[in-house]
């Protein structure tokens, strides 16, 4: 008769586990936003490359802007270039984004550290 009702009790446990615990669900991970921790004088170098002054993007004249932007760290990169890019005369004539993206994504193609694949860069307001 024990075993009877250590089976029964068993049997009551893993049902009221069961419901209660399946209404338990996860919290998703909270994901910070990616900042820029470089101030605006220390992106001078990438503004005046991602601005109109420079029309071709070369290896030689993005070297200043890739070794800036490589201090920063990959995950940090290329917020910080949008960012410059922003700031420089390109976000200042109010062109669209796309304008921007490709330009960002140019520089991360000419810069010899940059691990992204080429057009991952996607930037926001």
């Amino acid at each position: 008769m024990a075993s009877k009702n250590m089976k029964t009790s068993m049997a009551l446990y893993l049902t009221f586990n069961l419901v209660f615990l399946g209404f338990v669900s996860a919290q998703p991970p909270v994901v910070e936003p990616l900042m820029c921790p470089l101030s605006v004088t220390q992106l001078n170098p990438c503004v005046s490359i991602l601005g109109l002054v420079t029309i071709t993007l070369t290896a030689q004249n993005v070297a200043t802007c890739c070794n800036v932007l490589a201090g920063v760290g990959l995950p940090n990169a290329p917020e910080c270039a949008c960012e410059a890019a922003r700031n420089s005369l390109l976000g200042g004539l109010g062109l669209g984004l796309n304008v921007i993206t490709g330009r960002v994504n140019e520089l991360f193609s000419l810069c010899p550290l940059s691990q992204l694949p080429v057009g991952s860069v996607t930037c926001s307001l």
